[in-house]
C-alpha cells in the first residue's frame, strides 16, 4: 500500500519537536496568548518547512517502494536448455505458478564443473528453497577456458561464483558485488610429488610450476617468500593431474579439496605448499552479482543469497545424501570416493564456529594489503560498496538535507544536532578502538597462526594411515581455533554495549575443563602446580557429561583466562582446583557453576578493581584483560563472576552460568 506524504506530513510534524506540536493538531491551530506575534508568523514557516523536509524524508526511507514497483518476474528470453539432469526440470507441473505468480528467472554461473565445491546450490534448487523464493535457478556449469565473471558482468548469467580476484576487477571499476563468502580459507596451493627433490619453496627456481589464471595469492606467497617468478617455467595449466604424474609438471596450482585425491589414489606421495604458511589467509570460493542486479532487483538478490545459504548449511550438514545426488544428477566426472574426498576436505575451509555466508571487512583489507604489495591496487583501497549488506540501512542522504533545511528554519532542533554530535564523538572513538585492534590482530597474531595452518594441513595431507594423524587434525583444530577466536575478537564491544548475539549450541562443559586442564599442564608443570578437575565429586576424566546452551569457542576462553590465572597467582607446590556443579547437583536449580580455587591471594590494591580493564598486580605479567573478557563472556550468556580471597584461605572464583 503506498503511503500518502500530505495526509502523514502533520503526523511527523507533531512528533519532531513539542514547540511545534500544536501546528500539527488542526489546520489552523490558534497560537498560544503568551507568544508574541512573530512567533505566529514563525511557526507557520517552520511548518511548511518540516512538512516539506517530512515528504522528502519519507521518500528517502520508504525508498523504491514509494517511487517504483519491482516486476514480479524477468520477461528476458533465456537462450539454451538445462542440463537433462538438473532439478529444475523434475517440478510437479504447474510448480512455475507457486504463489499464483510466474517464477522469477535467474542463472548462476559456477567457477569450475560440477562437484561438490557448489553443493549447496545444488541443496538449494533440490530442496526447494529457490522456488520457495519465488525463484527459477537455473545452474551453469563452466566450460573450457570460460572467464565465468565476465558472463556475469556481460548479463548471460545474473549471479556467480569467483575468487577474491573480484577485488582487483572492482578497483578496475567493474561493478562486482560479493553477497557472502563460502570457503573462510582459500584452498588454492602448490602441489608437488614428495620425491620431486623440492623440499621448499625455494627449490621451485628453474622448475616447471603451472599457475592457473585469476591465482593471485600463489604470486603475492612467492613473492613474499623471496622466490622470483623469472626463475621459473610458466607453462599453460591443463588442469590435469597426470602432468605430475607423468614429469610433464615439477608442480601445479590445485585446490586442495580436489587433485590431491588422484595422487593419494594412485600411493604417489605428495607435498603442498600454502600461501596460508607465509600469512596469506585469502577467503575462497564467493557469491557475487553486479550493482545493476542489486539496485534494479534487490528483493531478488535477498532472496536468492538467503535461499543459497540455507542449501549450503543443508549439504554441509548432509554431505552423504549430496555426494549421492551429485554422482546421480550432475556429473560421474568425479567418483563417489572422490566427491567424499572433497566434502571431508572442505570442512577445513568453513568452520563450524564460523557463519556460512559471513565475511569481514577487516579481512578484505588484508587482501587488498596483499594485492598492493604486489603493485596490483592501490594502498587503502575503499571497499565502500564491493561487500553486500543483507540489511541495509536506509539511504539517509535526503535526510542529511532536511535537516539542513529545518537547522535554517528552526534553532530548536539543536538538542538533536547536540546528539548526533554526541554519537559521532563515540562512534569516531570506537572506530579508532576497532582499527587498532584490527592493525594488532593482522601484523602480531594472523600471520604466525596461519604459518601453524599451513603446515598442518601439508601434515594431514601426506598422513594417511599413520598413528599421528589425530595430532595433526587436533594442532589444525586448535590453530584454526585460536585463527577464529582472533577474527572474532572485535565483537567485544558489542559485548560491552550488550548487543552481541551468542551463537548458542550445546556444550559440554565436562569436555570443555579437560581440554583446557591439559592445555595448561605443562605450564603448571613448570611451576611445580598440580591441577586438578572434577563434576561434584567424581573426578573429571570419570565424570558425566554436563551439558550447557551456549558459545563453546567464548566459553572456552573463558575458562582459560580464568585458568591461566589461577596458575600464575598460585604458590608453587600447590594445588590449583576446577570444580564442575551441574544443575542436578548445584546449590541452586537450573544453574551451572564453575568452581575455580589457588592458594594465593589477590593484592589488596587490585581487588576493587579486579574485573576491570587492564587490571593487574605488580608481578603481573598478564595484559590485565583476561578478568575483564572472562566477566564480559559470563555476562553474555546471562551470567556473572565473583570471587573471595584472604591470605589464609587463598582465592576462590565462581562463575555461575544460567541452565535454561
Amino acid at each position: 500500500m503506498r503511503t500518502d506524504p500530505v495526509r502523514v506530513c502533520p503526523l511527523i510534524v507533531a512528533n519532531m519537536h513539542p514547540f511545534f506540536s500544536p501546528i500539527a493538531k488542526t489546520k489552523a491551530s490558534p497560537i498560544d496568548s503568551a507568544r508574541p506575534r512573530i512567533l505566529s508568523h514563525l511557526s507557520h514557516w517552520v511548518q511548511a518547512g518540516l512538512c516539506s523536509a517530512a515528504v522528502l524524508i519519507l521518500f528517502a526511507v520508504a525508498g523504491p517502494s514509494l517511487r517504483s514497483e519491482e516486476p514480479a518476474g524477468r520477461t528476458e528470453d533465456f537462450q539454451g536448455t538445462k542440463r537433462p539432469g538438473e532439478f529444475t526440470e523434475s517440478r510437479e507441473p504447474g510448480s512455475e505458478k507457486a504463489y499464483g505468480e510466474e517464477l522469477d528467472r535467474v542463472r548462476l554461473q559456477l567457477k569450475w564443473k560440477h562437484q561438490f565445491q557448489f553443493a549447496g546450490y545444488y541443496a538449494a534448487l533440490e530442496k526447494g528453497y529457490y522456488r520457495d523464493a519465488g525463484l527459477d535457478v537455473e545452474i551453469l556449469e563452466a566450460k573450457e577456458g570460460q572467464e565465468t565473471i565476465h558472463e556475469v558482468l556481460e548479463g548471460r548469467a545474473d549471479f556467480g561464483v569467483g575468487t577474491t580476484d573480484l577485488l582487483l576487477l572492482r578497483q578496475k571499476a567493474e561493478p562486482v558485488v560479493v553477497l557472502a563468502v563460502i570457503f573462510q580459507h582459500s584452498p588454492l596451493a602448490l602441489l608437488l610429488r614428495a620425491d620431486s627433490g623440492i623440499q621448499t619453496l625455494h627449490g621451485l627456481a628453474g622448475r616447471r610450476v603451472m599457475i592457473e589464471p585469476h591465482s593471485a595469492e600463489l604470486f603475492a606467497y612467492l613473492n613474499r617468500e623471496g622466490v622470483p617468478l623469472h626463475t621459473m617455467e610458466l607453462p599453460s595449466h591443463t588442469f590435469d593431474i597426470r602432468a605430475l604424474r607423468e614429469g610433464s609438471a615439477d608442480a601445479m596450482s590445485v585446490y586442495t579439496t580436489d587433485e590431491p585425491f588422484a595422487l593419494r589414489k594412485a600411493g604417489i606421495p605428495y607435498m603442498l605448499f600454502s600461501p596460508r604458511s607465509a600469512g596469506i589467509d585469502f577467503y575462497g570460493d564467493n557469491l557475487f552479482t553486479t550493482e545493476e542486479q542489486i539496485h534494479n532487483h534487490p528483493e531478488r538478490v535477498r532472496k536468492f543469497r538467503e535461499a543459497s545459504l540455507r542449501g549450503w548449511r543443508y549439504a554441509m550438514d548432509h554431505k552423504e545424501e549430496m555426494i549421492r545426488l551429485i554422482y546421480d544428477r550432475y556429473s560421474t566426472r568425479h567418483s563417489v570416493d572422490h566427491l567424499r574426498f572433497e566434502a571431508q576436505q572442505m570442512e577445513l575451509l568453513m568452520p563450524d564456529i564460523v557463519e556460512i555466508g559471513h565475511m569481514f571487512p577487516g579481512r578484505w583489507k588484508h587482501i587488498a594489503s596483499v594485492y598492493s604489495e604486489l603493485n596490483m591496487m592501490p594502498r587503502d583501497y575503499d571497499l565502500q560498496g564491493f561487500l553486500y549488506d543483507p540489511d541495509p540501512a536506509a539511504d539517509l542522504t535526503w535526510l542529511y538535507i532536511s535537516l539542513g533545511i529545518l537547522a535554517a528554519l528552526a534553532a530548536a532542533i539543536s538538542a538533536v544536532a547536540l546528539k548526533i554530535h554526541a554519537l559521532n564523538v563515540n562512534l569516531r572513538r570506537s572506530e579508532n578502538l576497532r582499527m587498532e585492534a584490527e592493525r594488532i590482530i593482522q601484523h602480531d597474531l594472523k600471520s604466525p597462526l596461519s604459518v601453524v595452518l599451513g603446515y598442518s594441513d601439508m601434515l594431514i595431507a601426506e598422513a594417511g594411515d599413520s598413528p599421528h594423524k589425530d595430532v595433526y587434525l587436533q594442532l589444525h583444530r586448535s590453530a584454526s581455533q585460536m585463527l577464529e577466536m582472533v577474527s572474532r575478537s572485535l565483537d567485544i564491544f558489542e559485548m560491552e554495549s550488550g548487543d552481541h548475539q551468542l551463537a548458542r549450541n550445546p556444550v559440554d562443559l565436562t569436555l570443555l575443563a579437560q581440554e583446557v586442564i591439559a592445555g595448561f599442564s605443562r605450564m603448571a608443570r613448570s611451576k611445580d602446580i598440580q591441577i586438578a578437575g572434577a563434576v561434584g565429586t567424581t573426578r573429571l576424566e570419570n565424570a558425566a557429561p554436563c551439558i550447557l546452551s551456549g558459545d563453546g569457542l567464548y566459553l572456552k576462553t573463558m575458562l582459560e583466562n580464568l585458568v591461566k590465572n589461577a596458575i600464575e597467582a598460585a604458590p608453587g607446590g600447590s594445588t590449583v582446583t576446577v570444580q564442575l556443579e551441574c544443575p542436578e547437583n548445584a546449590r541452586q536449580k537450573q544453574e551451572f557453576r564453575i568452581v575455580l580455587h589457588n592458594e594465593g591471594a589477590i593484592p589488596e590494591s587490585v581487588r576493587a578493581s579486579f574485573f576491570d580493564r587492564y587490571s593487574k598486580g605488580s608481578q603481573s605479567r598478564g595484559t590485565g584483560l583476561g578478568t575483564y573478557s572472562a566477566r564480559l563472556i559470563a555476562r553474555a550468556h546471562g551470567g556473572d563472576i565473583r570471587f573471595s580471597t584472604d591470605e589464609s584461605m587463598g582465592t576462590e572464583l565462581i562463575v555461575t552460568l544460567p541452565g535454561v
